[in-house]
């Protein structure tokens, strides 16, 4: 026992010395953590300060490489990345735990990504690229220009937006940024509450003693006014103890005073002064405010016994006067009660305001005793002068107008008669459609593609059923409502085989909008031609209220859809050749000249093309012939921005927020001598050429017109052939939401003017999608048509109407305004180069247009192409090359991929021969 005592007590003595190094151990391996914590901590700190450096100071070389790629990895989030690694250094140097450490290292850069990709959500540009690896290189170079998130916003923002959409992604992105900056700061939901609540339970502290301390001044008054009531009451109780004056020893020689003044009665409590009024019972009741006011004065001060003395003689000696004053003739109607005539005598009936009869004109003697008499409180009327016998009229005056408007204000001001009156054309120059199709062989053509229909996606395993058809003008919608468990895509994906055994041209599958079914669109064996007399003529257009409404077309339920261009404010139009674009531009035009006369509304039409719009020269509503030269339609431009200024400058001066405020201001305003403003719509049928001729002025015009112009009454409506991206800059879509999409050559158009696929497969001639601000879906609508002959006889019948008036639309002062402008913009682009048709060549090399010649023609642009071609030095083509460049005729380059060419053949011969 004593063994296994011994030896468990030396067993023991060795095992507790052994804990001492174990501790040591532990405080070692902290502090070495620590340092190390630290050490990275100023590692991250110095980087912070660097990239804070980097951030503002752009510097060269390898510096300034390093100053871009950091704004192309972070876009905007990049002045947040500097201050976000300063502060996670210093919580790495405060923390202890090798885990905190990690979990701060972490948030802070899934903050950082957060940040990028909030960036790119809410100031980035669409993210565009066939291959991953043009988008990649798409945010790159959006986050070096600061207009996107940059690189890091593809891990998040980019599946984001793919998901869910631009609203979706930006709350979810929201909620994540907010749920890590939480994290990184340490801060609880409940701290967070007491944050905001914070000031809230101030304020209400605030209000209750606020509350409090009015409550007890209140108080307080109520109790000094209690106090002071009184002692004034006991003042004058003390007061009607004392015994009366006895005036009567003033006037001891009327025997009826005597016996007044030995009267022995109590005094008022109110004494107030005499009244020679008429008896009390026609005098007229006293009000609240009358009783309060009489309180007040009588509450303020008591009469003494000498101004009672006073007022007593003051009323005998006007009685004296009174029995002793001469005879005044006074009128009949004089001697009632001065309440029982109204204030005023302009407000008397006209048959009561009938002169007075002939007599002499009083005596001003006698106006000064009557005065005398009465002074201010006169009962009785003071004769009237007698009124003079009105003078004969002369036989040229004309009685005053009074001109009532439709709200029954009335007003002494005439119209303008310098205003020639708008006579609107008549509706029967337009013509009605003629549609050859026979109900029966209507009814069969549905019937087979229905059944067609059907039977194809039940081949394919897709189980559908019929519940709706709906005949367009173009196409017939089938409604298809899916079976279970099948999706939209799956019916999408057929929609190839669906065309070939239907035998059409194409069709188009979408989703129905609050309906559960799928519509088919299929393209009708006979189609129908809309007239736009079928529009015009119509109750759904006579009763548009805008001035600026016109008729789209019909929609495929047959029904007739209208827009506002007031309410879009500005719209773009796409489509190609032959797809019915400048027929749906002239059906907009024609629905103007029909609803709204030209003080209303005034065009501006810019035709580069020169065949569209030069038939509506000398009609009432253009402010200026029509612009047909780009660098007048710069001018044009130009103008319309200086105008766009003026009238807001306008608003200002008269508090008024758009033109139909200023325009109600006017109406109510006459004596101010304003003009109402008319509104001002600019229609460019071309936009491409003006783009290739004077880019940059422009598209300065454009962009600061579509982001101010609306409440201006300005609008614009932009068609083109070529909805490019170098024609259809981001910035311009960005600030004219409103898109109507003819047919166009491919996807990528489609996606360019509606930021969707849909439009490739329209049929041309008027089919069109329609999608103004507002629309999640564009709605498919078959246009309004109007023959070249139909628009010649409208335009003939309003020159007669302007030759009969002898008037003219045209405004000479815009007109020399816009061609300085046009002056001003020559000069200046021949300072450097020499303007050829619509492309700016240098003069100091004659190969351009050679060189554009063979790029065109062989769809190759490259500077070793075109030194083997036309037999170059490098540096002669490479300068050539960035000419072209510069010129729009190419872009830039893409790597080892080359240049994409920016005009076809068929456009390039088309200018050559024009020139």
């Amino acid at each position: 026992m004593a063994t296994a005592k011994g030896s468990s007590r030396t067993s023991t003595k060795k095992k507790a010395p052994a804990k001492k190094p174990a501790a040591k151990t532990t405080q070692t391996a902290e502090k070495k953590s620590r340092e190390t914590r630290r050490f990275w901590s100023y590692i991250l700190f110095f980087l912070g300060v660097a990239e804070l450096l980097l951030t503002f100071v752009s510097g060269d070389g390898f510096w300034n490489k390093m100053f871009i790629a950091n704004r192309g990895i972070f876009g905007i989030s990049v002045f947040l990345a500097g201050p976000l690694m300063i502060y996670v250094a210093l919580q790495i140097a405060s923390d202890k735990k090798q885990s905190a450490v990690v979990a701060r290292v972490i948030q802070g850069l899934v903050l950082m990504i957060l940040l990028s990709a909030t960036a790119q959500i809410f100031f980035g540009q669409p993210i565009v690229g066939s291959t991953f690896g043009k988008k990649i290189a798409f945010l790159y170079s959006g986050g070096t220009a600061l207009a996107g998130g940059g690189v890091a916003a593809a891990p998040v923002g980019w599946p984001l937006l793919a998901v869910f959409g631009k609203v979706g992604a930006a709350i979810i992105v929201l909620l994540l940024d907010f749920t890590f900056i939480m994290l990184l700061t340490n801060i609880t939901l409940p701290q967070l509450f007491r944050a905001f609540s914070k000031p809230f339970v101030s304020g209400y502290k605030a209000v209750s003693e606020d509350r409090a301390d009015r409550a007890a001044a209140h108080e307080e008054k109520l109790r000094q006014r209690a106090e002071r009531e009184a002692a004034e009451e006991a003042e004058r109780a003390r007061t009607q103890e004392k015994p009366r004056v006895d005036i009567a020893k003033y006037y001891r020689d009327e025997e009826t005073e005597k016996k007044a003044r030995s009267k022995t009665t109590k005094k008022p409590k109110d004494p107030t002064p005499y009244d020679p009024t008429p008896d009390k019972d026609t005098e007229p009741p006293k009000t609240d405010i009358d009783k309060l006011i009489e309180e007040t004065v009588s509450m303020s001060s008591q009469p003494t016994e000498a101004e009672l003395i006073a007022a007593e003689q003051e009323r005998e000696e006007k009685l004296k006067n009174n029995q002793n004053r001469p005879e005044i003739s006074l009128p009949k109607f004089g001697r009632g009660p001065v309440w029982d005539l109204p204030e005023d005598k302009s407000k008397l009936p006209a048959e009561d305001k009938k002169p007075a009869p002939k007599t002499d004109k009083p005596d001003p003697d006698k106006e000064k005793i009557y005065d005398k008499l009465f002074g201010d409180d006169e009962p009785y009327e003071k004769p009237a002068a007698p009124e003079e016998k009105p003078a004969p009229k002369k036989p040229a005056e004309k009685p005053a107008e009074v001109y009532v408007d439709q709200n029954g204000q009335t007003s002494m001001v005439k119209q303008d008669s310098t205003i020639p009156v708008y006579t609107y054309p008549p509706v029967d120059i337009l013509k009605y459609a003629k549609n050859q199709a026979t109900p029966e062989e209507i009814q069969r053509e549905i019937s087979d593609k229905s059944l067609k229909l059907v039977q194809t996606l039940e081949d394919f395993g897709i189980k559908t059923t019929l519940v709706g058809i709906s005949r367009g003008p173009s196409v017939t919608r089938y409604e298809l409502e899916p079976g279970r468990g099948v999706s939209v895509t799956k019916i999408e994906n057929r929609a190839k085989d669906i065309t070939l055994n239907l035998a059409t041209s194409g069709v188009r599958i979408a989703p129905i909008p609050n309906k559960a079914a799928i519509g088919v669109e299929v393209p009708n064996l006979h189609r129908d031609s809309v007239s736009l007399r079928e529009l015009i003529d119509s109750d759904v257009y006579r009763k548009a209220k805008s001035k600026l409404a016109f008729a789209v077309g019909k929609d495929i339920d047959g029904n007739i859809v209208m827009g506002d261009i007031a309410s879009m404010p500005h719209m773009l139009i796409a489509g190609t050749t032959g797809s019915g674009k400048s027929v749906f531009t002239n059906s907009i035009i024609l629905n103007i000249l029909y609803h709204a006369g030209p003080d209303e509304v005034k065009l501006i039409l810019i035709d580069p093309k020169k065949v569209e719009f030069p038939v509506y020269n000398g009609i009432p509503h253009l402010l200026i012939p029509v612009v047909t030269d780009p660098m007048k339609a710069a001018g044009a431009l130009g103008w319309a921005v200086n105008e766009m200024d003026r009238r807001y400058r306008l608003f200002e001066a008269n508090g008024v927020k758009n033109i139909e405020d200023f325009n109600e201001f006017v109406d109510d305003n006459p004596e101010l001598e304003y003009k109402k403003l008319h509104y001002i719509v600019i229609i460019i049928d071309e936009f491409a050429d003006l783009m290739l001729a004077a880019k940059s002025e422009v598209e300065e015009s454009v962009m600061r017109l579509a982001q101010l112009a609306r409440a201006a009454g300005m609008h614009m409506l932009i068609a083109t052939q070529s909805p490019r991206t170098d024609v259809i800059t981001g910035l311009i879509k960005a600030n004219i939401p409103s898109r109507t999409a003819l047919s166009v050559s491919s996807n990528v158009d489609s996606r360019v003017i509606l930021d969707e696929i849909g439009a490739e497969n329209l049929l041309g001639r008027g089919d069109l999608l329609y999608k103004p601000i507002g629309f999640p879906k564009p709605l498919r609508i078959q246009s309004g048509f109007a023959s070249t002959g139909e628009i010649r006889s409208v335009v003939k019948f309003l020159k007669n109407e302007v030759e009969a008036s002898g008037e003219t639309g045209y405004d000479e002062e815009i007109i020399h305004d816009v061609e300085r402008r046009q002056s001003d913009i020559e000069q200046s682009k021949n300072k450097n180069s020499v303007s050829v048709d619509d492309i700016t060549v240098n003069p100091d090399d004659d190969l351009i247009n050679q060189a554009i010649t063979v790029i065109v023609e062989s769809g190759n642009a490259s500077t070793a192409f075109l030194q083997r071609k036309l037999k170059l030095g490098f540096p002669r083509a490479a300068r050539i090359m960035d000419d072209l460049e510069e010129m729009g005729i190419i872009g830039p380059q893409e790597g080892a991929k080359p240049r994409k060419i920016n005009i076809s053949k068929e456009e390039w011969y088309e200018r050559q021969g024009r020139s």
